[in-house]
């Protein structure tokens, strides 16, 4: 499919794209209002104490990589969930604590339990108490307690030594400047022995201070600290509307986009003059847009009532291209006719025949649709003499039964009464010899006849005809009711010239053709009534 053909389509269904897209995008925001909002908090765990350690091996690092992953099952399992409902003083069953905590583990020995709540200070505490009672919880929990324990007091002793060490330090430095300022011998002497006892003493503390030093880095590395505890959210995680909005809006456009290109793969109508070429190898001879504002009968005749207008145009460029088919080259015969009832092909032929009167041709218009015919209503003539009366006993002329109407050159031959065996009239020989006549009378002689696929008339006149012209409802007519009714017709004999797109929206028979603008009374005389073709907008109407 070419790009201007995305873009029609994109015209023609632009409504219901923007609505669906609409719909889901406002149905979004107005659920999403409805949502109370969820807070959650996160609380950092720490495994291992590699990060303790200013020296770590690479064993203690490879442990506590893989440790996180099995701590952050331990997170969710029921003893670890159960003890934190009821430090909670859980309401709910504990249970439902499973779809409030999460647990991700951040680098090699990080996890963060993250739990979301409608009250932010709930929030906090689950995330806070899960992570409290994993610890509790975990294998070794009675030897992290003991070696914490150990660890404070080791703590404290450092503290001490670290005190004494650092006054000892000071008592020497006095004494080394006393010792300094000092002349007496002997008292120099004493203060020189009691340097040497303090940097004893000193040295001593430091040995010691070294030693518990390293206990604080030694036993298991398999401990569980809370690095971070989770701070109070201040505002909600969810329900994100512009996030939530969005993604509704691209759903609802894909949506509607899946449906469009469905409804268009399943539309097998025939729409445009590609599709005339394309499905039934015929030329389209013209694009009629659809007539509005019909309220009678002879409001079907637009090329009478309104020539200046657009689908008059219209009507003329169906002319110019017919006349390229050789029909009236001598005087000729032409078959209008459809697939099925309602397609416009009476509308067609009665415009088709005024265009060519209009235009200095002796036209003759037969309603040789003997079943529903409609060609006297849009003349406004009386059908009590027509066609069928032609086979009847006491049979009035030919000349009898044609009509003036009030276009010069233009003559119509009603159906008259409806006979009760149409197509065994058009079949017989008798029929044969008025259409000869009416020829000769005329430069060319058009029959309207009923659909081609309903009854077998259209083939038995087309047989009969030099061409037949086939009116396609655009947009209704389907693509294997158009090509049965192409076969029927050719099956016969008949010579199908082309095909006329009727009934278009004007946003498809704006590719067709042009708005022509209307001439003022000094245009008029001056142009003898001749109309010039400006292009411009098509001119909107109702389709």
């Amino acid at each position: 499919m070419e790009l201007r053909q995305y873009l029609a389509l994109f015209r023609k269904w632009a409504w219901l794209f923007i609505l669906t897209t609409a719909i889901a995008a406002g149905s979004s925001y107005f659920y999403s209002q409805t949502i109370k909002p969820t807070f959650k908090a996160e609380t950092s765990v720490m495994v291992g104490r590699v990060m303790d350690n200013p020296n770590p091996s690479v064993a203690d690092v490879y442990t506590s990589s893989n440790l996180a992953q099995t701590y952050a099952l331990l997170v969710t399992q029921p003893p670890v969930l159960q003890a934190a409902a009821e430090a909670l003083n859980w309401t709910e069953p504990w249970q439902t604590l499973y779809f409030r905590v999460t647990v991700t583990t951040v680098g090699n020995q990080l996890l963060k339990i993250a739990a979301t709540d409608t009250d932010p200070q709930m929030a906090k505490a689950i995330a806070d108490q899960v992570a409290q009672q994993m610890i509790e919880h975990s294998p070794i929990a009675a030897q992290q307690k003991q070696a914490e324990e150990q660890r404070a007091f080791v703590s404290g002793q450092l503290a001490q030594l670290k005190l004494q060490i650092e006054t000892s330090q000071k008592s020497l430095t006095a004494l080394n400047n006393q010792a300094a300022l000092e002349n007496d011998p002997a008292k120099l002497t004493d203060l020189n022995n009691r340097a040497a006892a303090l940097q004893n003493k000193i040295s001593d503390l430091q040995k010691n201070y070294a030693s518990l030093s390293g206990l604080m880095y030694t036993g298991s590395n398999l401990f569980l600290t809370i690095l971070a505890p989770a701070q109070l959210p201040a505002s909600p995680v969810s329900p994100n509307i512009p996030q939530n909005v969005l993604f509704a809006a691209l759903a609802g456009a894909v949506l509607a986009g899946g449906a469009i290109l469905l409804l268009e793969y399943l539309d097998d109508t025939i729409k445009t003059g590609d599709d005339v070429q394309n499905v039934l190898k015929l030329p389209s001879l013209g694009a009629i847009t659809r007539i509005s504002g019909i309220r009678q009968p002879p409001d079907h005749l637009i090329t009478l009532k309104h020539p200046r207008s657009p689908i008059a145009e219209a009507y003329r460029v169906f002319r110019t291209n017919l006349r390229f088919s050789g029909i009236e080259n001598p005087s000729g015969a032409l078959l209008v006719t459809s697939a099925g009832p309602g397609e416009g092909k009476t509308t067609t032929a009665s415009n088709l025949a005024v265009i060519l009167a209009q235009a200095g041709r002796r036209v003759i218009l037969m309603d040789a649709d003997l079943r529903r015919p409609n060609v006297h209503r849009f003349f406004g003539l009386s059908n009590n003499l027509g066609l069928s009366s032609l086979f009847l006993g006491d049979a009035p002329t030919l000349d009898g039964v044609i009509q003036q109407t009030t276009v010069p050159g233009l003559r119509v031959i009603t159906s008259g009464p409806l006979p009760p065996n149409p197509a065994e009239v058009l079949d017989s020989k008798q029929m044969n010899e008025i259409l000869t006549n009416l020829r000769a009378q005329s430069d060319l002689l058009i029959l309207d006849s009923p659909p081609a696929l309903a009854v077998a008339d259209a083939s038995i006149l087309g047989s009969r005809c030099s061409g037949v012209v086939l009116v396609i409802d655009s947009g209704h007519t389907r693509t294997d009711v158009a090509q049965r009714t192409l076969e029927t017709l050719q099956q016969t004999g008949a010579k199908v010239f082309g095909a006329v797109l009727n009934k278009l929206g004007t946003r498809r028979a704006s590719g067709y053709y042009y708005h022509y603008y209307y001439y003022s009374s000094k245009d008029k005389s001056r142009h003898n009534g001749h109309q010039p073709a400006e292009t411009a907008a098509p001119e909107k109407m109702n389709g």
